[in-house]
């Protein structure tokens, strides 16, 4: 198989089609000020679950929490929170795959 696009010994700039990677910005990072959800809503049982420890769905379900957590997970989102999730395979329901979700602070 050849290659389309044979190396040139050109920069980037050089070329016209600009550095490829990440595009640095003069701007400061916003500072992390997150929003409280209301009192007594999915939301702030949700924060206060993920500011103890990771959740997934199914955890969600077992302590009678609602069957909404993305909802809640979404909301604190939505207020600046940021949580983070990845697909894992909860052990109680080995035929299934869960979102394990958690609050990654900024550092």
């Amino acid at each position: 198989m050849q290659n389309i696009n044979p190396p040139n010994d050109e920069s980037p700039s050089e070329s016209g089609k600009g550095f490829q990677g990440e595009q640095l910005s003069f701007l400061e990072t916003p500072v992390f000020c997150p929003i409280l959800p209301p009192s007594g809503s999915a939301a702030e049982q949700a924060l206060n679950d993920l500011l103890a420890r990771d959740l997934t769905q199914i955890d969600w379900l077992d302590e009678c929490k609602g069957w909404r957590l993305s909802a809640a997970v979404k909301s604190l989102g939505y207020l600046g929170w940021e949580p983070q999730s990845i697909m894992v395979q909860h052990p109680s329901w080995p035929n299934a795959i869960a979102r394990r979700v958690h609050h990654a602070p900024r550092g």
